[in-house]
């Protein structure tokens, strides 16, 4: 959930009145396609459409799309939140707006297992720097930027509940040309990790990457494979957790949403598939995988990203800051 106090009001961002009434409705469906708490609608004026507007005011219609990138740490309310911006920037200022999540650019399942086999067993697991298909995404990129009027394109879907990638038939379908591309994850923008890595950070790390291959291979991806994929962001916004502390909890509200509504995603299919929805114990081993480099972004994204969002412990937004305008 996103709460705004009095003082981020004073943002002199200018909102259309009567766009709230158009697209309450619009707001209120989208919310409900991704399971979201439905009160969320109530912040269409405070959060949504002034940060809608900002956006609207950055694209270059006609000169291919805005790359607006958005991080924050796992279970924040990224997804939702982009969705609910896009449709927004679709239906109340005519922009072409798509979103692009890191989790749908994970390599499948087989060339994870096969990188492992290369480099670091740890790599079998889906999460971090060295998991994505980072040559497809740019490739993607590529292709949106010249993708004219008429044209259609696909974006790969990965399905988080068989650990895979969806078959291409289920790929999301885009038209050209696209005006904006809001580019989310919990990782998107992030700088190569600095200091000391070779201690181990928690017992993941001590058990599995005594010798730190894993990690170096990570930082060494985010110095060069990772930093040309980042390197496609126009603008970046960062939502600020309190602390890392709260991360767990978040991502595990999210693994119960996914558990519960499992039938609803795959429907009669559910009782032929092999799922992978973790235990609350299992998702706490999970978790270590990102702590390393989630506690970096925490140190180091608030002064990098162009827009901030501050969250509280209830994923409420207290703070939002805006680049000066010259």
């Amino acid at each position: 959930m996103f709460r705004q106090e009095d003082k981020l009001n004073k943002a002199n961002l200018n909102v259309p009145g009567p766009l709230s009434q158009r697209l309450r409705f619009e707001v209120e469906q989208t919310l409900g396609r991704l399971y979201a708490d439905p009160s969320l609608v109530d912040l269409l004026d405070r959060l949504y459409l002034p940060f809608a507007s900002w956006l609207n005011d950055k694209t270059r219609v006609g000169r291919g799309p805005l790359v607006v990138g958005l991080g924050g740490t796992q279970g924040c309310g990224k997804t939702t939140f982009c969705n609910v911006i896009s449709r927004i920037l679709n239906k109340g200022f005519d922009l072409n707006c798509i979103v692009l999540s890191l989790d749908d650019l994970y390599s499948t399942r087989h060339e994870r297992l096969k990188f492992a086999s290369q480099t670091a067993s740890m790599f079998s697991v889906r999460g971090v720097p060295g998991t994505h298909d980072v040559s497809l995404a740019l490739l993607l990129f590529e292709r949106l930027k010249h993708l004219k009027d008429g044209e259609v394109m696909k974006f790969p879907c990965f399905d988080k509940s068989v650990d895979d990638r969806k078959p291409v038939h289920l790929w999301q379908e885009v038209k050209g040309p696209v005006d904006v591309v809001l580019f989310e994850g919990w990782c998107v923008g992030a700088p190569p990790m600095r200091g000391d890595i070779q201690h181990p950070m928690n017992a993941l790390e001590a058990n599995m990457d005594a010798d730190c291959l894993w990690r170096n291979k990570v930082n060494q991806l985010l110095k060069e494979d990772y930093k040309k994929l980042f390197a496609k962001i126009d603008l970046m916004v960062w939502m600020q957790a309190p602390s890392y502390d709260v991360v767990y909890g978040w991502r595990n509200k999210q693994e119960r949403v996914l558990e519960r509504h499992l039938h609803d995603i795959h429907g009669v299919l559910l009782d032929t598939i092999d799922l992978k929805v973790m235990s609350s114990d299992e998702l706490r081993g999970f978790m270590q995988y990102y702590e390393r480099l989630t506690r970096h972004m925490l140190a180091v994204m608030p002064e990098r990203a162009d827009v901030l969002f501050r969250l509280n412990k209830d994923q409420e937004v207290v703070e939002m800051r805006f680049p000066l305008e010259h």
